[in-house]
C-alpha cells in the first residue's frame, strides 16, 4: 500500500514503518497488537486527510483532539469513506481501548485471530478509499510535475499556471523533492537543470514549517553527512536561514565559510558558489564575532588568491563584490582598511586596480 496521499513526509515514514509492523504481526497472530495498529492507523489517515481538507468546522487542533469513532463518523459524513466501511469499522472501535488491560477485564471483550483479520480488511478498504478521494482532490500530484519538468523544461508563468491547479500538500512534496533532487542515486546525470528557478517559485506558497524541516536536514548533513551534500542544501535554502535560530546560524555560516576559504584557490568553485548568489546572504548574518572573523579571512583569501588565476581573475572580483554588498555601508567601509592590514600589499595593489576598475563587470 502506497501512502503517497499523507502530506508530511515524517509521519508518512511512521506510517510506512507502521503498516510494515502490521502485516508481521498478522503473520504472526498478533491480534491485540493488530488491533492496536489498524486503529491507530486509520486515526492518523483520517486526521492528516481532514487537516489538509478541512471544512469550515474542523479546525487542526479540532481534528487532532478528535477520537477514532469521531473521524470515522465524520469521514462517513463527507462521503470520504462508505456506510458500509463505517459499518465494519466498528471491529476497530471497539477494540481502540484494549490498550488498558483493566478496561479489556471490565468489557469482557474477547477476539483472535479472525478479529484481527477483520480489522486489517477494514484498514485496507480504508485506504483505498481514502487515497482514491485524496487523488480526486489535489489536481495534479508532485509526481506527475517531477517527471513533466524532467521530460520538458517549463518557463515561469507556464509553470506558475500549473501551480495554480496543484494542493498545497502536493506542493510541499513537490518542494522537498525539488530540493532532494540532487541527492537522487542511481542516475547519469540530473534531468532537471534548474531546480532553484522552480524553487523560487515555489517558496511563497509553501508553509514555512517545511523549510525549516530542510534547513535542519542540512544541519544533519553538517554534522554526519558530506560536503557536498551540505552544499547542495545551502546552495538552495541559504536565504531562508534566517528561520534558524542564532546558534544554528552561526553553525552552519561557519561550515560554509570554512569550506568557501578552503576552496578558495579553486576558481571554478568560487565562480560557481557566485553564480548561485551564495556568497550573498552573509552580511545580514554578522553577529557573533567568529563569523565576523572568518568572513573578513575569506575576503582576504580572495584577495591573495586572484593574482594566481589571471584568466580567471574576474571570479574573484565577483565574489569579493557580493560579499561587500552584502554588508550594511557602515560595514563595508571597514572592509577595504581591514584587506590592507591583512594582506600583503603586492596582492592589494593588484586586486584593486581590477576591481575598482569594473572591467569584470557584465556592464
Amino acid at each position: 500500500m502506497e501512502f503517497d496521499f499523507i502530506s508530511d513526509q515524517s509521519f508518512r515514514d511512521i506510517l510506512e514503518r507502521d503498516f510494515k509492523e502490521l502485516n508481521k504481526c498478522v503473520e504472526n497472530n498478533c491480534t491485540k497488537s493488530v488491533l492496536l495498529l489498524s486503529g491507530s492507523i486509520i486515526e492518523a489517515i483520517l486526521a492528516d486527510y481532514f487537516i489538509s481538507f478541512p471544512t469550515n468546522e474542523m479546525t487542526k487542533n479540532r481534528i487532532l483532539s478528535m477520537k477514532l469513532f469521531k473521524l470515522i463518523e465524520k469521514a462517513n459524513e463527507v462521503n470520504l469513506i462508505s456506510q458500509s466501511t463505517k459499518e465494519l469499522s466498528t471491529v476497530i472501535k471497539n477494540y481502540r481501548n484494549l490498550i488498558h488491560p483493566g478496561r479489556e477485564i471490565r468489557k469482557n471483550q474477547s477476539f483472535d485471530e479472525h478479529t484481527g483479520d477483520v480489522a486489517k480488511s477494514v484498514l485496507n478498504i480504508i485506504l483505498k478509499e481514502v487515497r482514491e478521494n485524496y487523488l480526486n482532490n489535489v489536481g495534479y500530484k508532485a509526481s506527475d510535475l517531477i517527471s513533466k519538468l524532467e521530460s520538458d523544461e517549463l518557463s515561469q508563468a507556464i509553470f506558475e499556471k500549473i501551480l495554480s491547479k496543484v494542493h498545497k500538500t502536493e506542493k510541499h512534496k513537490l518542494f522537498n523533492a525539488l530540493v532532494e533532487y540532487d541527492f537522487k542515486t542511481n542516475t547519469v546525470g540530473n534531468l532537471i537543470e534548474d531546480t532553484k528557478k522552480y524553487l523560487r517559485i515555489l517558496k511563497p506558497q509553501v508553509g514555512r514549517e517545511v523549510i525549516e524541516i530542510l534547513l535542519r536536514k542540512m544541519i544533519k548533513r553538517i554534522e554526519i553527512g558530506e560536503n557536498w551534500e551540505v552544499l547542495s542544501y545551502y546552495k538552495l535554502l541559504h536565504e531562508e536561514i534566517k528561520y534558524l535560530n542564532p546558534d544554528e546560524i552561526e553553525f552552519v555560516l561557519l561550515y560554509i565559510l570554512n569550506t568557501f576559504i578552503e576552496n578558495s584557490n579553486n576558481p571554478d568553485k568560487i565562480e560557481s558558489y557566485t553564480s548561485h548568489n551564495m556568497l550573498s546572504s552573509f552580511g545580514t548574518h554578522l553577529t557573533s564575532e567568529s563569523v565576523k572573523k572568518e568572513f573578513l579571512r575569506f575576503i582576504c583569501r580572495l584577495v591573495e588568491c586572484h593574482d594566481k588565476h589571471d584568466k580567471k581573475d574576474y571570479v574573484y572580483y565577483y565574489a569579493y563584490d557580493q560579499l561587500v554588498n552584502s554588508v550594511s555601508p557602515e560595514k563595508k567601509e571597514k572592509i577595504k582598511p581591514y584587506v590592507k592590514e591583512n594582506v600583503s600589499s603586492y596582492y592589494i595593489e593588484k586586486f584593486y586596480k581590477g576591481y575598482d576598475n569594473g572591467n569584470y563587470l557584465l556592464f
